[in-house]
């Protein structure tokens, strides 16, 4: 009965380790091999340049329709740059870059295609 008393916490604390070492095990970052799934670091950066790409395409076509200038750096999406990131997804600054490359590309052929729009109805 002892040992059964001692042993059943000693197997609750290892199994406890045991499920919480992979997620303390996690290397955040990407490339250079840092995770074991590249496929994971793939995903986040398309969703962040996909998150970019669609806040992009509609700050474009507002700021043309508006008949502003074009710069995509006035709006507070491309300075934050976070939308849609979570912790567990690595680097916030990654995802950053990766979230303004999407929303210049966006803006830039959203903006091109309503100021055309919008000179061809003058």
């Amino acid at each position: 009965m002892k040992i059964r008393s001692r042993l059943l916490p000693a197997l609750a604390l290892a199994a406890g380790v045991a499920i919480a070492a992979p997620a303390c095990a996690q290397t955040y970052g990407y490339g250079g091999g840092r995770y074991r799934d590249a496929g994971y670091a793939r995903e986040i950066e398309r969703r962040a340049y996909d998150t970019g790409y669609r806040e992009g395409l509609e700050e474009g076509r507002n700021d043309a329709r508006r008949g502003r200038d074009y710069a995509p750096s006035r709006h507070g999406e491309y300075r934050n740059a976070d939308d849609g990131y979570h912790r567990r997804d690595g680097e916030r600054e990654f995802y950053r870059r990766v979230y303004r490359r999407g929303f210049e590309v966006g803006y830039r052929e959203s903006f091109d295609r309503n100021q055309r729009y919008r000179d061809y109805r003058r």
